[in-house]
């Protein structure tokens, strides 16, 4: 009986029959591979895995190209993340938190082929980003703004 795996751009998963792959909400785009093929392929380019997607339309995408097409010819997204964790270390913790979270979650997106899921988690992480860095930059101004009265309070 042929196994068959299948993988989200990280991991590879399987084995599992033809009929295990059906349950698995496979996308005509999801790399597939069994022992005789040699190679990752598209799940839709797979002659007996059709019947799989008989009921399942094409997933309709802005490009509408293949997943190895946008590996070869996009980069991933900035990911934010040395900046998330010097904000992190130097700044605000929790809002660099937030940066951290979203910063890893770019590429892993991108390598599952999540190209609008890449683009919004770099977004995210730049906005958090951002935010604890100014945050930290004004509770800093203040706290210099407070010692330099108390001093000057004191020194009377």
């Amino acid at each position: 009986m042929k196994k068959y795996f299948y993988t989200n751009g990280i991991n590879n998963f399987g084995p599992y029959t033809l009929e295990e792959l059906g349950e698995m909400n496979i996308t005509r785009d999801t790399r597939v591979w069994y022992k005789e093929l040699g190679e990752w392929n598209a799940a839709g380019s797979i002659l007996e895995l059709n019947e799989i997607f008989e009921s399942t339309p094409p997933i309709d995408t802005p490009n509408n190209s293949s997943y190895m097409e946008n590996m070869n010819t996009q980069r991933p997204p900035k990911s934010w993340l040395v900046e998330s964790i010097l904000v992190t270390l130097f700044c605000c913790l929790p809002f660099g938190i937030a940066g951290i979270v979203n910063a890893a979650r770019v590429e892993s997106r991108f390598y599952a082929g999540d190209f609008q899921g890449a683009m919004r988690a770099s977004t995210q992480a730049r906005t958090w980003t951002t935010v604890s860095f100014f945050i930290g930059l004004f509770s800093g101004i203040i706290y210099l703004i407070v010692l330099l009265v108390g001093r000057g309070i004191s020194g009377f």
